[in-house]
């Protein structure tokens, strides 16, 4: 049996529109939190890389100063020097060593007879009228030059005024106006007689 259709326009059927489905967007947060790392360490080694093959040092993983290619120093501010001619800014200055001043004895002369003096002092005196004087005298001996401490000698005197003729005796100088002298017993003519001495030759040797 028909249903009866009533009268006025016809609104054509228009089934219901399915409803669309949402896009998860989970997988593109995934996706982008393993890529923006990758980039990261991708620049990072390329940043690395770049410096690395454009370092003047030998060691390419190195920067100035240091070392650098065909024999030459690359210093701090990057200039590049000959190797020899560098010198690292680390390099302290060398301080010379102590060295201890070195003394040297005077070279003095050998002294001889001019060099010395000496005089007679009379010790005692006893006389005898026309008979003559006995007469002790004992040598008084200087240095006349300017020093004899570097060496000892053996000083020979002769005196005059005893009766029988000169008199040769010997003084001995142990360095400096150190002597050892004797005194010399001597007979003059009468009491008029004054003895007198004087050097006449002087052995020395170094102590």
């Amino acid at each position: 049996m028909s249903v009866p259709v009533p009268p006025g326009p016809q609104v054509p059927y228009l089934p219901p529109v399915p409803a669309r489905p949402t896009r998860r967007k989970w997988p593109w947060v995934v996706g982008a939190a393993l890529v923006i790392p990758a980039l990261v360490v991708g620049v990072v080694l390329a940043i690395a890389v770049g410096k690395a093959s454009s370092s003047p040092c030998l060691d390419k993983t190195q920067e100035a100063p240091c070392f650098g290619p065909g024999g030459t120093w690359v210093s701090a501010d990057g200039g590049v020097r000959p190797r020899d001619a560098a010198v690292p800014a680390t390099t302290s200055p060398s301080i010379p060593a102590l060295v201890a001043p070195t003394t040297s004895e005077p070279v003095l002369p050998e002294p001889t007879a001019k060099d010395y003096s000496v005089d007679l002092a009379v010790v005692s005196k006893q006389c005898f009228g026309s008979a003559g004087c006995n007469v002790v005298v004992e040598p008084k001996l200087a240095f006349l030059g300017a020093s004899t401490l570097l060496w000892e000698c053996d000083i020979t005197y002769s005196i005059s005024g005893d009766s029988s003729g000169e008199l040769i005796e010997t003084a001995y100088s142990q360095g400096g106006s150190s002597y050892r002298v004797d005194r010399t017993v001597m007979s003059t003519k009468n009491t008029k007689v004054a003895p007198k001495a004087s050097v006449t030759a002087v052995s020395c040797r170094k102590p």
